[in-house]
């Protein structure tokens, strides 16, 4: 589990590169909240910042001499990254199979109730356009205006701004 080695060289360089971005990796995991139990999600947090911590000491302040090599610190974070997939999967299964039960209560998309227009307000029965206004009657609406009421013939069209 733990073995002893001089300090130096590049053996040295990759396993403190490799506890930190585990350690962090790990963080990370325990930070997210999706499909994992509290318990595991607090041993990731202890084994991560344990990585990062003793990587950090052995990267800024270890100056020779001996270190611990922890054979784990290669295996434990594919596991706990293996783990929280399949944890992370799981859960999706179970969400998947209750389906899907619709918004939860007092959550809407539309007006909640008692919002819109009270019952008495708007536009009274009565009013609107009176007859006689409007296109008269006799006119075919296909066609638009009859003939002999257009511009005419040689006078510039005339628009907005002319």
């Amino acid at each position: 589990m733990l073995e002893p080695i001089a300090g130096g060289g590049a053996v040295f360089h990759f396993y403190v590169v490799f506890l930190i971005l585990s350690g962090v990796a790990m963080l990370v995991i325990a930070g997210v909240k999706s499909g994992q139990r509290k318990t595991r999600r607090i041993w990731n947090a202890i084994f991560g910042a344990g990585f990062t911590i003793y990587g950090l000491y052995l990267l800024l302040f270890f100056r020779g001499g001996h270190y611990f090599l922890f054979f784990y610190a290669f295996i434990l974070p594919i596991l706990m990254i293996v783990q929280f997939f399949r944890d992370r999967s799981a859960a999706r299964g179970r969400f998947q199979a209750t389906g899907f039960q619709g918004p939860p209560s007092g959550f809407g998309y539309g007006q909640p109730p008692g919002y819109g227009q009270p019952s008495g307000y708007g536009q009274p029965s009565g009013y609107g356009q009176p007859s006689g206004y409007g296109q008269p009657s006799g006119y075919d609406p296909a066609f638009g205006q009859p003939t002999g009421y257009d511009q005419p013939p040689g006078d510039p069209a005339q628009g907005p701004g002319q």
